[in-house]
């Protein structure tokens, strides 16, 4: 068993679209306040990344995935509302985004975890978000199962691939009533249309994770797959441009995953 170390690389895939973000929300007008959380979530998700202790005993690894699952679960029937959606809670005047602060967690976890236990999780944290709903999630969840899929290459992985497609065609189909807030969803789209350069840019930045955390090993796939897609999402519809657009949530969520990546173990 070997413990995992984190090179540069891999903090720069959390770095890189932060920053590219941070720099589009100062020059675009943004709040200042909203430039000040984000810089202020990715400095904290850095010492999470380097500091956090996570568990490296597969029971214990299973234990946590399964108190995520929980926390989406309370999130879907008890969360601060939105036009009947259920996405967040409150800490003070902050929402936090629960699926993107816990799902990179989990994506991250799934690894190290024999492919049953891993697909049991990822696949209730897929009906969790189907409840919530959140589209954007649910399809985060189907790319980053298709990735375990890829990588473990077994009959147990197939199956939740088979059931997470199935699952999700539902969300695919349901329209989303909430509109699109400036500067948290669809940023790439509107860096386009002010100047391609920075919609490419942004784009890029988006898509980065993909491929600087290659050299975190296919363990990172999961997670890769998860964030971007979640990324991507947001040219689709009024959701979240994670990690570009203003929003702690999956800044810190991203920093917790890599902390997890850092003291992983290969499953038994």
């Amino acid at each position: 068993m070997r413990r995992r170390t984190l090179s540069v690389a891999t903090l720069a895939a959390l770095v890189l679209p932060v920053v590219a973000g941070i720099g589009w929300l100062a020059v675009s007008g943004a709040p200042m306040a909203w430039v000040a959380v984000n810089s202020g979530a990715l400095l904290l998700a850095l010492a999470l990344a380097v500091l956090l202790p996570m568990p490296q005993d597969a029971r214990y690894v299973a234990a946590l995935g399964a108190a995520l699952i929980a926390a989406l679960f309370a999130t879907a029937l008890a969360g601060t509302a939105v036009d009947g959606i259920r996405r967040w809670v409150n800490f003070g005047p902050i929402n936090l985004h629960v699926g993107y602060l816990l799902l990179p967690v989990l994506a991250a976890l799934a690894p190290s975890l024999s492919s049953g236990r891993a697909v049991a999780l990822l696949v209730m944290a897929l009906l969790a978000t189907l409840l919530q709903p959140d589209r954007a999630a649910s399809m985060a969840l189907v790319a980053a199962l298709a990735a375990f899929a890829h990588v473990r290459r077994d009959r147990a992985s197939f199956i939740g691939l088979i059931i997470a497609i199935a699952s999700a065609s539902a969300a695919v189909v349901t329209p989303d009533p909430l509109a699109p807030v400036r500067w948290v969803e669809g940023v790439q789209s509107d860096a386009w249309q002010v100047t391609p350069i920075a919609g490419i840019a942004l784009t890029a930045a988006t898509l980065s994770p993909l491929f600087l955390l290659r050299h975190g090993g296919t363990a990172a796939l999961p997670l890769a797959s998860l964030l971007v897609t979640a990324g991507l999402m947001a040219f689709a519809g009024p959701y979240p441009s994670i990690l570009i657009g203003f929003g702690a949530a999956p800044i810190l969520g991203f920093g917790m995953a890599l902390a997890a990546l850092r003291d992983q173990r290969e499953p038994a």
